[in-house]
């Protein structure tokens, strides 16, 4: 396995770890994105599989691309930054001096935390 290859395993570990976030879907060019679904699809399940998109400037500066689901239970621009910095503090470690030209964390889907079938409380909008 490449390093990039390994290096988005483990950045997709750290990102479905991160508080508020609920999944982490594949990223990257549409045919890629559909590659890695039949993958994941025909292999077994793993959740550490490479979901988070690991690209390279010509300066050899990472560009690190991921979406995710996240919770309602959480405000969406903190989840973002939490994801952000876990990218970061994987960064500083494991590719020390390596620079990083941008990483793109985008939300695809807000889930309601709570269970299904609990009711909803609170004032409710009628049209």
């Amino acid at each position: 396995m490449d390093t990039d290859a390994a290096l988005s395993q483990q950045l997709t570990a750290v990102v479905a770890s991160t508080p508020g976030v609920t999944t982490v879907y594949a990223t990257g060019s549409p045919i890629r994105v559909v590659l890695r679904t039949v993958t994941d699809a025909i292999g077994p399940d793993d959740e550490t599989s490479a979901k988070v998109a690991v690209g390279r400037e010509a300066d050899g500066a990472l560009t690190i691309g991921v979406t995710i689901g996240v919770t309602d239970g959480a405000p969406v621009p903190a989840t973002l930054r939490l994801v952000g910095d876990a990218i970061r503090g994987v960064l500083a470690t494991s590719r020390e001096g390596t620079p990083i030209h941008e990483i793109d964390v985008r939300v695809c889907r807000i889930e309601d935390a709570a269970p299904l079938g609990t009711p909803l409380t609170g004032s409710a909008t009628t049209l």
